[in-house]
């Protein structure tokens, strides 16, 4: 996805934004998750403000017109707190100038749902969400994911580390039930692990959402987390080694569960 170029037209500055994915499971995800399942992510360094009009460009390998469409600014992620996962940009939901530019992109999405349902033999990836504002923890934590997904019981799936440096922020990230296993820090700021968790426990579609609970807080972080409906609670600071056998205990306990 990149930041093309801008336009001048009828004495005025038209922010036309290039948006290219390099699949049609990229397109439908970023749409599906952002700006409540209408919207898309825009990685840009040019700064916008909450609320800016803007037109961008849609094209993706299959589609032979880049499609033309309009949106608002619902938030932003600026370069100061951009990182190589998570890049500089911001959440654009559509602004549809005529039903049929609606009409366009809902008979987008729909076809490539209905192929992607089609594709046989493959699996959704396995998705885990790491909320922890520290984010030399939060390293450590994907890395111990990653590293243990190697032989885990979910190795012939394909990983995805979903990252959230807040609670608020990890709530947004799998509201839609789009996680396999959550690792959440306790104390973080907007809301915190076990708010988070409660969320959680009252989704319906999240509810058996497996649940590892870190943090510094001692017996009281520790009773709270398992009232709110944390599965695990483990002590900060966190040895591979520890995280390894939670995961394999709290996975084959859900996977004994369920078969």
């Amino acid at each position: 996805m990149n930041d093309e170029k801008s336009q001048r037209r009828h004495a005025r500055i038209e922010i036309i934004l290039k948006v290219e994915y390099d699949s049609s499971e990229g397109f439908l995800a970023d749409y599906a998750k952002n700006a409540s399942h209408g919207g898309i992510f825009i990685a840009t360094n040019r700064n916008f403000a909450v609320g800016d009009k803007l037109s961008f460009d849609i094209s993706f390998p299959g589609l032979l017109e880049p499609i033309r469409c309009h949106g608002e600014v619902r938030w932003q992620r600026p370069p100061v707190k951009a990182t190589e996962e998570k890049p500089a940009g911001i959440g654009v939901a559509f602004e549809f100038k005529s039903d049929e530019q609606k009409r366009q992109i809902e008979e987008l999405v729909k076809k490539l749902d209905q192929e992607d349902s089609e594709d046989a033999g493959q699996e959704p990836p396995f998705r885990v969400l790491v909320a922890e504002d520290n984010p030399l923890v939060r390293e450590m934590l994907r890395f111990g994911v990653r590293k243990f997904h190697r032989t885990g019981p979910a190795a012939g799936r394909e990983l995805e580390v979903i990252e959230a440096e807040n609670g608020r922020e990890a709530w947004e990230q799998i509201s839609g039930g789009v996680a396999d296993l959550a690792i959440i820090d306790y104390y973080m700021p907007v809301m915190n692990g076990a708010q988070l968790i409660r969320k959680i426990r009252e989704t319906e579609t999240l509810q058996s959402l497996p649940v590892i609970v870190v943090s510094v807080g001692g017996e009281e972080a520790r009773q709270d987390s398992y009232a709110a409906g944390a599965d695990l609670f483990l002590d900060k600071p966190v040895l591979l080694g520890q995280l390894f056998s939670s995961l394999r205990r709290l996975l084959g306990l859900q996977q004994q569960a369920g078969g």
